[in-house]
């Protein structure tokens, strides 16, 4: 397919910030929260390594958010005009600043394999595999509908795992139940990146779960998986596992303006207001985050 019939995306996209995309940092700030307070609440704290898993964390989710536009070079590679070099230069930035990134956060992660031992060491080359494979070849999940189950992996049930094991050095399967309702909200988030962009996916042939599986099927698909992580967060309250279940109302709250904001929108035409869709979800997010571990 030629960059010529094609809906190229809008140069906005690769600007730094725009592609650091920061409401996204939440996933790293949650799930690294997460573990890090299951950490405490089994009175095995350390300040220094949950303080490094904080940091590495948010840097390797930065990475990746950075990592994830290169494979966009393949759609301003036919165009030789100074307009599509200056968005490939962008790109080419944006991928070194990425590389950079993940080697500051690596240099971090060699120090808690070194605390936390040999089952880190493989949850990290896991997790960076599960990063760079989002979009790079020969793999490129999400190209095959499966962004939605890489990211429920690898940004949620590995990442609150590793955060745990890394403050800890070891792992308990509880950590497992836990992690669940966090992953749910991760594959929310890049439900509602994929719904914002589905007909731009589409024009680019970028076959995510939401251009195989339909725009309808997938707002279903995000307002279930709101609803059940609630459900479960409350389920675990409810079993004795949090000292404060009913903290899990707030967010129960803030889940009704994006949920309401993809009702409404029910045309092909009226889908450019899906650009709020990522930051409510973002936030929904975070206040979830924060009042999970807080009601632990």
């Amino acid at each position: 397919m030629s960059a010529d019939s094609v809906n190229l995306p809008a140069p906005s996209k690769y600007f730094f910030v725009r592609a650091l995309r920061p409401f996204s940092l939440s996933v790293a700030v949650v799930a690294c929260g997460l573990g890090i307070a299951l950490a405490y609440g089994a009175g095995e704290g350390d300040a220094l390594r949950a303080t490094l898993v904080m940091i590495a964390g948010i840097l390797l989710q930065a990475a990746v958010n950075l990592f994830n536009d290169y494979a966009d070079l393949r759609l301003w590679a036919n165009r030789d005009d100074k307009y599509a070099s200056n968005i490939r230069n962008m790109i080419r930035k944006n991928m070194a600043i990425a590389k950079a990134i993940t080697s500051v956060a690596a240099a971090i992660g060699i120090v808690l394999v070194y605390f936390a031992g040999w089952k880190l060491l493989l949850i990290v080359l896991l997790g960076a595999a599960g990063g760079y494979y989002y979009t790079g070849t020969p793999i490129a999940y999400k190209n095959r509908g499966l962004g939605v189950v890489g990211v429920f992996l690898f940004t949620g049930v590995l990442m609150v795992s590793g955060s745990y094991l890394a403050v800890t050095g070891n792992l308990g399967h509880h950590i497992f139940l836990y992690s669940i309702p966090v992953s749910m909200i991760s594959s929310m988030l890049l439900l509602a990146n994929e719904l914002r962009d589905v007909d731009e996916d589409i024009d680019n042939d970028i076959g995510t779960f939401t251009v195989r599986m339909g725009y309808r099927f997938s707002s279903l698909i995000y307002i279930l998986l709101g609803v059940a992580a609630i459900v479960m967060a409350f389920a675990i309250g409810l079993s004795g596992a949090m000292a404060l279940p009913w903290l899990m109302l707030v967010p129960a709250l803030v889940l009704k303006q994006p949920v309401a904001l993809l009702r409404t929108v029910k045309q092909a035409s009226e889908r450019k207001r899906l650009v709020r869709l990522p930051p409510l979800t973002g936030r929904f997010f975070l206040i979830f985050g924060i009042c999970f571990m807080v009601a632990i």
